[in-house]
């Protein structure tokens, strides 16, 4: 039988594979959900925060990671708003991400 390590970059290959998987396996944060609904539907920060009854400020500062947002805040956004559910978010940000597209 001949060594992964004889072959050359088993390791490291072995490595990078498990951190991409470890990535995929990762829930995604509540900016990453948010940024990517908002998106997804075509809404602004402006729209989205009007509908919501928040501030731009707040949702800009929530989507680019300044402020963590509450769960209850990113599971009302997402049905309220965007109309869309939890794992329906969730699928589609780590699709993207096996993609590698950032969110």
């Amino acid at each position: 039988m001949i060594s992964p390590f004889a072959l050359g970059g088993g390791v490291p290959s072995l490595q990078q594979d498990n951190a991409k998987a470890f990535d995929l396996l990762r829930a995604p944060r509540g900016a990453q959900l948010l940024k990517y609904a908002r998106k997804l539907r075509g809404f602004t920060q402006a729209e989205s925060a009007a509908s919501y009854g928040i501030e731009e400020r707040t949702l800009r500062r929530w989507e680019n990671n300044e402020f963590n947002p509450r769960w209850n805040d990113v599971i009302s956004l997402l049905e309220d708003v965007y109309f869309m559910d939890i794992m329906q978010a969730i699928a589609g940000v780590r699709s993207m991400q096996a993609q590698g597209i950032s969110v």
